[in-house]
């Protein structure tokens, strides 16, 4: 029984570390999706304006027109791209976040009365987790 309740407390801290893991990257990550949303955003309307003022200085304004302009889309098309990546990182951390309390919130339930083998289970479906 003392066994048990040694293999529940390591079982329970360890799911702990995990998630404390897993919400510090998923913080890590959001600021940084902030940050390049922001460097994003200010770098497409810092284009525009250089592509709009060159436009309006350079004598072939078509070609200067066509340029800025296929410039601006290029810089949205690469932006939303990123954002897209950070957004399906972030929700695949949420979703890791929430089998872990789920495993937790198990491990607790049992009260001191996890088994060996369930315990590995959770030591291998974690320990790979994050990276």
């Amino acid at each position: 029984m003392n066994d048990q309740c040694e293999i529940s407390e390591r079982a329970r801290e360890y799911l702990k570390i995990k998630l404390a893991e897993c919400r510090l990257i998923l913080k890590k990550t959001k600021r940084k999706r902030r940050i390049i949303k922001i460097l994003g955003t200010s770098i497409v309307i810092s284009s525009i304006t250089i592509c709009a003022v060159v436009a309006s200085v350079v004598l072939p304004p078509l070609a200067v027109s066509v340029l800025s302009i296929s410039s601006g889309i290029l810089t949205g098309l690469t932006l939303t791209f990123n954002f897209k990546y950070k957004k399906y990182e972030i929700t695949e951390l949420i979703k890791k976040l929430n089998q872990i309390r789920i495993k937790l919130d198990y491990v607790i339930s049992c009260n001191g009365n996890l088994a060996i083998d369930e315990y590995k289970e959770i030591i291998k479906d974690f320990s790979c987790y994050l990276i």
